[in-house]
């Protein structure tokens, strides 16, 4: 499992790429964006509150980002000046499971209900670990986590706003031998 700042930045990520500054509806729009990247961990509410664990987590499948994007795209459609773009939606929605699977601890099920749980052999992101303030891998984690992930993050929203190929690939060049380190420090951890 991947960072809660982690999946929120996703959610955030997708919203700055669907809304622009001086278009944006309002800024009340982050929300749903960063809901639905952290929705599908909300399953472990049933641990803690009822000690009950689903397994497989359905909630980290294609079909549960697909029906809660659109269950708040249906919420959020009015006023009609507020109307949320489905497609990001369901790109913060679906950047959870994709990130749980990056991490490369244990299978998503990504495919659920007509497939099996689907690995990669490889980890990119570091695992959250235990969540508890005193607990040194989870901070040391999510600094590599977020290394790994806020260069690729901030390409997205340069690109969708058109931002000048020169700019982008300046900051890109400037930026790439700091991603690499985390990157290869993120691989260089034990799974």
């Amino acid at each position: 499992m991947s960072s809660i700042a982690g999946h929120a930045a996703a959610g955030i990520t997708a919203y700055l790429c669907c809304n622009r500054w001086a278009c944006a509806p309002s800024r009340w729009a982050v929300v749903p964006f960063a809901f639905l990247a952290v929705c599908p961990d909300l399953d472990y509410l049933a641990v803690w509150l009822l000690g009950y664990a689903a397994s497989p987590r359905i909630t980290h499948s294609l079909l549960f980002a697909l029906v809660t994007s659109l269950l708040v795209h249906r919420l959020t459609r009015r006023p009609p000046s507020a109307r949320l773009p489905i497609a990001w939606l369901l790109a913060a929605s679906l950047s959870h499971p994709l990130m749980d699977l990056l991490v490369g601890a244990h299978p998503v099920p990504l495919l659920w209900p007509i497939g099996a749980p689907v690995a990669v052999p490889v980890g990119v992101l570091p695992s959250a670990g235990a969540l508890s303030a005193g607990n040194y891998y989870l901070w040391r984690n999510l600094i590599i986590e977020l290394g790994v992930l806020l260069p690729p993050f901030a390409l997205a929203v340069a690109a969708s706003r058109h931002a000048t190929p020169r700019r982008v690939l300046a900051w890109a060049v400037g930026i790439a031998p700091v991603w690499a380190a985390f990157l290869v420090g993120s691989l260089a951890l034990a799974r």
